[in-house]
């Protein structure tokens, strides 16, 4: 693949996508560096200002990673989350040979808002526990997350172990399994502290998805938010005809 100058796509775009094209074709593999800035400029002819730009680019991708005194290495790619599934992080991330973890932030009691309570369908006065995570992958921060659910559902797990699957907990101690979720996906502009919380250096976009958690017999028992950084999102859609 070569770059064409009398195309309307930029060098640096053209450049992107070769990349991309040798890595899923293995030509650069999972793990090894691809040739350096100078060496892409000899190859086509090329400014290193444009070289760098597709480089960066794909780092924010989250498709390369850039180790300083080494170069710029091809990172694995991320499995995309099945829309279907209502199963939880951990046994997602499981079935994908990856280590996940949570970092419990925060845990409290807070009097629902009004939404909260048409969309758990509880009183305005009903106790609500909160649970604020941040979930990992083999050890790199991946979302934040905030759990709300109707407390006399899930009475004193606070006093549980959160760092594990909740959803597991839930089955486990409480007999509540998750059998539907409905999901809002929303893109979003990460702010100061997402960025600090996921360890992000530069501004970065991410997706917020609202999510609502069923239990079998019908009962909402969770609303969460979840912000998750964009260079690790990815999410795989089937639609079928009816």
């Amino acid at each position: 693949m070569e770059l064409n100058r009398n195309c309307f796509e930029p060098l640096y775009y053209q450049l992107k996508e070769i990349i991309r094209e040798k890595i899923s074709n293995g030509e650069y593999q999972v793990g090894h560096l691809i040739p350096s800035e100078s060496e892409f400029c000899q190859l086509y002819n090329i400014s290193r200002i444009t070289v760098r730009k597709a480089i960066l680019d794909l780092a924010q991708e989250g498709v390369l990673r850039r180790q300083k005194g080494l170069g710029t290495i091809v990172r694995a790619p991320y499995e995309a989350t099945r829309l279907e599934s209502v199963k939880g992080f951990t046994e997602q991330v499981l079935n994908f040979n990856q280590r996940p973890s949570a970092k419990v932030m925060d845990i409290g009691f807070r009097k629902p808002t009004r939404y909260i309570c048409d969309r758990l369908r509880i009183a305005e006065d009903a106790k609500v526990i909160q649970i604020k995570r941040l979930r990992l992958i083999d050890d790199e921060p991946y979302y934040i997350e905030v759990l709300n659910f109707p407390y006399d559902r899930v009475e004193h797990i606070e006093q549980e172990d959160l760092t594990v699957s909740i959803y597991n907990l839930l089955d486990r101690k409480y007999g509540i399994r998750i059998a539907r979720a409905e999901e809002i996906l929303e893109p979003t502009l990460l702010d100061e502290f997402e960025m600090k919380i996921l360890q992000l250096d530069t501004v970065s976009f991410g997706m917020r998805v609202e999510r609502l958690g069923y239990a079998k017999n019908g009962e909402p028992i969770e609303h969460s938010i979840h912000i998750v950084r964009g260079d690790k999102c990815k999410m795989q859609i089937e639609r079928r005809e009816d």
